[in-house]
């Protein structure tokens, strides 16, 4: 049985192509159209593009920074050594997904 409140129709263009104005649907019900949607962890948009996706990381990483920075104080020295790497990871993660996907694209 298909859910129809998770269920999303999203149309893929290029960068020269133009939207087409359609409906889909599955029996007498409209299927929703969408301009992003998250699939197995990340978010893909009409153009497939990596803005929503970093946008969202970008917006994760800034909250576990300032949460870092909040405890850094209570914490030892290995432990904030630990968790930095990990945010640093994380950055060049999101920053040559960034990079690649400008340079693909």
């Amino acid at each position: 049985m298909l859910n129809y409140d998770k269920t999303y129709f999203l149309q893929f263009l290029t960068k020269t192509d133009h939207e087409i104005n359609m409906q889909v649907s599955s029996g007498n019900r409209k299927i929703a159209t969408a301009q992003s949607l998250k699939f197995l962890g990340l978010t893909v948009d009409i153009s497939l593009t990596w803005k929503h996706h970093i946008g969202e990381l970008t917006s994760r990483l800034n909250k576990a920074c300032y949460a870092i920075r909040s405890i850094r104080p209570f914490m030892s020295v290995p432990r904030c050594t630990q968790k930095y790497i990990f945010f640093v990871c994380l950055l060049n993660y999101i920053l040559w997904n960034y990079i690649l996907g400008e340079f693909i694209s």
